[in-house]
């Protein structure tokens, strides 16, 4: 969990720096427009030369999931950041649940720590919009820490989470996400622990810093 924690500390403060050298490239392709000669019309069309920078930048903010575990309400703390190109984004996320939870099963499970991290990838749609959705999907590693039966164990998961959202632009360095998710274990079925158990739905929100 503490690594997790930096990770996320190190993800947000990298996306926020990343944000200061935002780059614009819309004087430089109206400049090439205007000085385009005969031979350019002529070019031949490939999928490099068809693609056009608009923009690029950086982001990263701190996260908190509502969730169930077990049927158990859980919260969990975060964090991510990553790269804007276009609408597109890609990064890094690390979450982790903030209590400690028993499992009301056959088996005696206590579970002290459900974390993970990995890579973010995401769309905005009409991100100039003040209100537009965004599509993403988290995937990630991590582990299961707890006890079953009084016997200690740590095991480790892999974690798919893809989410839909709608995304608030408060100020040309701020925004706030809120949106819902469908998170799935993997790698979880041992002794009183199913995949199921450590799966499902849940909302979220975000606070991001940047420049967009």
């Amino acid at each position: 969990m503490k690594k997790l924690t930096l990770l996320s500390v190190f993800l947000v403060i990298a996306g926020v720096l990343f944000a200061q050298q935002t780059i614009s490239f819309s004087d430089y392709a109206d400049e090439k427009k205007e000085t385009k000669t005969e031979d350019d019309e002529q070019e031949v069309q490939t999928v490099m030369n068809s693609f056009e920078l608009k923009r690029i930048s950086g982001f990263g903010g701190p996260t908190m999931s509502f969730t169930s575990i077990n049927g158990e309400f859980a919260v969990l703390n975060g964090g991510g950041g990553g790269i804007l190109i276009n609408n597109f984004f890609f990064g890094g996320y690390g979450e982790g649940v903030s209590t400690t939870m028993s499992f009301n099963n056959s088996n005696s499970v206590e579970l002290k720590e459900f974390g993970h991290g990995g890579f973010w990838l995401g769309y905005e749609f009409a991100h100039e919009k003040m209100i537009h959705p965004v599509v993403s999907t988290r995937l990630g590693w991590g582990n299961v820490i707890g006890y079953d039966n009084n016997s200690y164990f740590k095991i480790p998961v892999f974690v798919a989470s893809p989410a839909v959202s709608m995304e608030v632009n408060f100020t040309r360095f701020f925004k706030m996400n809120i949106g819902a998710e469908y998170r799935q274990t993997l790698g979880a079925n041992t002794g009183g622990l199913k995949n199921s158990d450590l799966s499902g739905l849940g909302v979220f929100t975000s606070f991001i810093f940047g420049w967009f």
